[in-house]
């Protein structure tokens, strides 16, 4: 008889980011617990906005944060999750209709993924490739909202998918990145849907939420309804865009802007003291200005909002504005910004929260904060197809559905390889 320990899986989430590269090494053990083995990270500026600019730069960002994570760990890493970003991604819904096969009219796994391969058959251009296909409920004969149609009797078998697609050089080029690093891609995952992994709750995703993601090029926007993602959007401004409004503003380095925003930045000044002042390293010497520190806020605030409302009309083109009970989950490194939930929160008019991952074991202190969402998503992301090809479904839609899901990306996988 196999030892519970052998089956014990080690997956390892790696986040492209455009200003930081991060790789999370995780275990899931024979009960489906998911502890965190190891945590590497470094700055990098091979991408800009999510999508990959330098080869060399974001291949050598990829093996300076695999070998850190790798020495906390103390095993060898082979192959990754990685994550996809860029303003090219975005996502549509389809239908798929298929006759039931079988002469007793009962629905079969394999009736299951045919038609949730008829749900693909969508025109894309030729430049996009499919990166997710997520069926979000089947409708068995006309009655809907079937989460497990397996088993079911019935003539008529439909479904309902969100499909998300993202450039085809976009995502070439991600992987040409991780295969130069010496690492096998396991799965690529779009930033948003990884965020949602490490942060909803079941409960969450069933009742409705929003993720925004705010990353340092992009801000990623997952919308959740019914216990799937139905939308997913990728606006082309993030935290780096309020750091140059603050080294334009106070006339200081990009460095210095940082720094300032993460010390004294918030996003709302009638909440900042008028007498508070700040000290500012002007550009072009080494002369301190002080200056108010709600001028800061004054900076900062304006486009804050301008995100904010940008999601929110994404939210709007879902048709659930207004009906997502379970409100706004803000998450990623711009989350850390002071009084980013409190605007969140007068944009939407919901509960708003500040998203950090959950349900971790091991060492996730060291993925705690909102910055590492993603790393961790990445892992519990690949953790779910282990558990499935064990035999145990964590969804069942996904369920049914990830052995054709999975298939799409394995034929990616294989044919860039062979591409490359």
């Amino acid at each position: 008889m196999q030892h519970p320990l052998s089956r014990r899986k080690r997956i390892v989430g790696l986040d492209l980011g455009t200003s930081k590269v991060a790789a999370v090494i995780g275990e899931i053990d024979e009960y489906g617990h998911l502890n965190v083995l190891g945590v590497g990270e470094v700055s990098s500026d091979g991408l800009r906005k999510g999508v990959v600019v330098n080869i060399d730069r974001t291949v050598s960002a990829i093996n300076a944060a695999v070998l850190a994570a790798e020495r906390m760990a103390g095993i060898r890493v082979e192959s990754v999750v990685v994550s996809l970003a860029g303003t090219h991604i975005c996502s549509q819904n389809s239908r798929g209709v298929i006759a039931v096969s079988r002469a007793d009219r009962e629905i079969a796994p394999a009736d299951v993924l045919r038609v949730v391969e008829a749900a693909r058959a969508v025109s894309i251009a030729s430049d996009r490739q499919v990166i997710h296909l997520i069926p979000r409920a089947f409708t068995v004969d006309g009655q809907d909202g079937v989460k497990d149609a397996v088993g079911m009797t019935g003539q008529r078998l439909e479904v309902e998918t969100n499909i998300v697609t993202g450039a085809q050089t976009a995502l070439q080029n991600v992987i040409k990145c991780v295969h130069g690093a010496g690492f096998d891609v396991d799965d690529v995952v779009c930033q948003g849907l990884a965020a949602g992994e490490a942060v909803l709750s079941p409960n969450e995703i069933e009742l409705g939420a929003c993720v925004i993601d705010i990353g340092a090029g992009t801000t990623d926007v997952a919308v959740y309804n019914e216990g799937a993602a139905l939308r997913l959007a990728v606006l082309p401004v993030g935290g780096n865009h309020v750091t140059n409004d603050i080294a334009i503003g106070l006339r200081s380095t990009l460095v210095e802007a940082e720094a300032l925003k993460l010390s004294y930045g918030h996003t709302l000044p009638d909440v900042i003291p008028i007498e508070e002042r700040i000290d500012v390293h002007q550009v072009g010497g080494d002369r301190i200005q002080a200056m108010p520190r709600r001028y800061l806020a004054e900076i900062i605030g304006p486009r804050m909002r301008e995100i904010f409302q940008m999601a929110r009309d994404e939210v709007r083109k879902s048709g659930y504005d207004g009906l997502l009970p379970a409100g706004v989950v803000v998450t990623g490194g711009g989350a850390r910004l002071m009084g980013t939930t409190d605007i969140a929160q007068l944009e939407f008019d919901m509960s708003v929260r500040l998203g950090v991952p959950n349900g971790l074991g091991g060492l996730a202190d060291r993925v705690a904060g909102p910055s590492f969402a993603v790393a961790a998503g990445l892992v519990r992301w690949g953790t779910k197809e282990q558990w499935r090809a064990n035999g145990r479904r964590s969804h069942p839609v996904e369920g049914e559905a990830l052995a054709a899901v999975g298939g799409a990306y394995q034929r990616t996988v294989r044919w860039l390889r062979d591409f490359f």
